[in-house]
């Protein structure tokens, strides 16, 4: 299969996971009590895990919000308020930008503050190990995924696809047009060193250009090792917990 029929296949999976993850957002909850006590219990629950997070005044009809802050490993936009006007019990909804972490909450405030048991077929976790998963980022971003998304409840199957495809396409797009750059700026042959079938000038990787196809590499492995940093401090963290998950 050549790149350019790599390229169409990854933005069509790209195209149709960003679709069905946009349908498919957001997990809810419907818990017994007030919101303000709800909100309490929350609020220790998130700073049992990590306090790096902010209330938004921008609610959205929702009587709290939390979100959290670019240091925090884990990712989530959680939303207190009322069932209805004359219910007594509140609303949790979790929204995240990975179906997995939606999931994931949702099952941490079922067993948390509903005291639901987790399912039978619900495991504990296993640590994970950060060398293991920036080795894997420096052959490729996607391999790192793999090792991250794997027995994690970070990640749906859907997100490891979507970020897989993600890292893959960044990598056949910029790694590629600075092959094809580097390619193009080679000497030529003459009309007579062409006739003499004399050597040409070189290959991509002994030109000057090559440093280009390198950077390029550099770009995807660098945003992923930040990636891999949260992934994998985000999954050791709950691992320290009881909880277990169903995935």
């Amino acid at each position: 299969m050549n790149l350019t029929k790599i390229f169409r296949s990854l933005i069509i999976v790209f195209i149709h996971l960003s679709v069905f993850y946009s349908l498919n957002a957001a997990e809810t909850l419907e818990i017994s009590g007030t919101p303000d006590d709800l909100n309490l219990r929350l609020t220790a629950l998130l700073n049992q895990l990590n306090p790096d997070y902010y209330s938004d005044d921008k609610t959205r009809g929702f009587i709290y919000r939390y979100k959290n802050r670019w240091k925090n490993p884990y990712d989530f936009d959680i939303y207190i308020g009322k069932v209805g006007k004359n219910s007594p019990d509140s609303v949790l909804r979790i929204e995240s930008p990975r179906i997995g972490q939606e999931r994931m909450w949702k099952q941490i405030f079922e067993q948390e503050l509903l005291r639901k048991p987790p399912q039978e077929d619900s495991i504990a976790l296993s640590p994970k190990y950060h060398i293991i998963s920036q080795g894997l980022n420096l052959i490729t971003p996607a391999a790192s995924v793999g090792y991250n998304s794997w027995k994690s409840p970070l990640y749906a199957s859907r997100d490891t696809l979507l970020s897989s495809a993600i890292y893959l396409l960044a990598d056949i797009v910029l790694v590629g047009g600075a092959y094809y750059y580097a390619q193009e700026r080679l000497p030529k042959k003459n009309i007579w060193e062409n006739m003499m079938n004399e050597k040409g000038a070189g290959n991509v990787w002994n030109s000057p250009n090559s440093i280009g196809i390198f950077a390029a590499l550099a770009i995807t492995r660098g945003v992923r090792a930040f990636d891999a940093w949260e992934d994998t401090a985000a999954h050791n963290k709950t691992a320290q917990y009881s909880w277990t998950f169903r995935f």
